[in-house]
């Protein structure tokens, strides 16, 4: 019955903000579940930060517990700790009991990021990929697929190969109303993907999440030299968030679909005077319009880490965040 009541409550509130401010919507708030510290991840999703619980700041979280076959097909990852139906149900029930997607995050670690594993499944199998990314989707009854390929390097070659293939996932989630998000290095300069292959998405993910947990932050003055490279971007801050945010802009992507990458646990990061506490950051993020991303659920009830992230004061910020009420978020379109 508190539930009923909890829900209502919430889709009321949200129907006020639709009604009264129509050029707002809800930041989008993305965490993610590894295959591993999977007791400290229900632990967290299941703490209570003084009046505030995780299903009121989160809007997404991704279970990042399927790897590729070189031959397209999927498969549970194993890391020490059984990850299978049971575990994917449980977090499933917690994100529909409180309107959280839950996202089918597929990725391409096991004893290393395996970039050719990848490659062989999106570029020689890719429809063999998407039919099985698909099928799992609504086997499990998720809201959509993530990807999590990572690779290593100077990687352009596979860009337009990657690209089919998220045009091709894109059109099959799509027509089943299923959310499809791209995670991607914080440089346009280096390794894949990045944020030079952003454009190549445009209308055809849900979200883009930037990978700086712990490097992005507005007051970031540092530039960024790629191995054996040039220094990125003419030697611009790219790790500020209004630089992410505005790279996304010039090349047609809605700021709102940017989700900017924070650290799970710790509550202070930046150098020198662009250290800033948690909340700090937040407004400043609120500000560019775009979302977050947070890598990962167990640490955003603080423990180990920094228990002031999983504060009060923390997760009211984050909630303001979602809400659009912190001081001087942008609009979101």
């Amino acid at each position: 019955m508190r539930m009923d009541c909890l829900r209502r409550g919430r889709l009321a509130a949200s129907l006020w903000i639709w009604i009264f401010f129509p050029d707002l919507q809800a930041a989008e708030i993305m965490s993610w579940v590894p295959p591993y510290r999977l007791e400290q991840s229900r632990k967290a999703l299941m703490h209570q930060a003084g009046s505030v619980a995780a299903g009121q700041w989160l809007t997404r979280i991704g279970l990042q517990f399927w790897l590729p076959t070189r031959e397209g097909k999927i498969r549970f990852a194993q890391r020490g700790e059984p990850v299978g139906p049971e575990e994917v149900a449980w977090f499933v029930d917690w994100g529909r009991a409180r309107g959280v997607k839950v996202l089918l995050t597929l990725f391409n670690f096991e004893t290393k990021w395996d970039w050719n594993l990848s490659r062989s499944a999106f570029r020689d199998h890719g429809k063999v990929l998407v039919r099985s990314l698909v099928a799992e989707v609504e086997k499990y009854r998720l809201d959509g697929v993530d990807l999590d390929f990572e690779g290593l390097g100077n990687l352009s070659a596979d860009r337009r190969a990657f690209s089919r293939f998220v045009t091709r996932l894109s059109r099959e989630l799509r027509a089943r109303k299923k959310l499809l998000t791209v995670d991607s290095f914080h440089s346009p300069c280096a390794n894949a993907p990045n944020m030079s292959w952003w454009g190549d998405w445009k209308g055809k993910v849900d979200a883009i999440h930037s990978m700086g947990y712990g490097d992005l932050c507005e007051g970031s003055t540092e530039t960024f030299t790629p191995q054996r490279g040039k220094v990125c971007a003419r030697g611009a801050p790219i790790f500020r968030f209004s630089w992410q945010a505005g790279w996304a802009r010039k090349r047609g992507i809605p700021v709102a679909q940017v989700l900017l990458g924070i650290p799970g646990g710790r509550y202070e990061w930046g150098k020198g005077t662009a250290k800033k506490t948690l909340p700090e950051h937040l407004k400043d993020a609120a500000a560019t319009g775009a979302g977050l991303c947070i890598w990962d659920v167990p640490g955003i009830a603080g423990g180990r880490q920094d228990s002031r992230w999983g504060s009060e004061e923390s997760w009211e910020a984050l909630r303001a965040f979602r809400e659009n009420r912190i001081g001087g978020s942008a609009s979101r379109r």
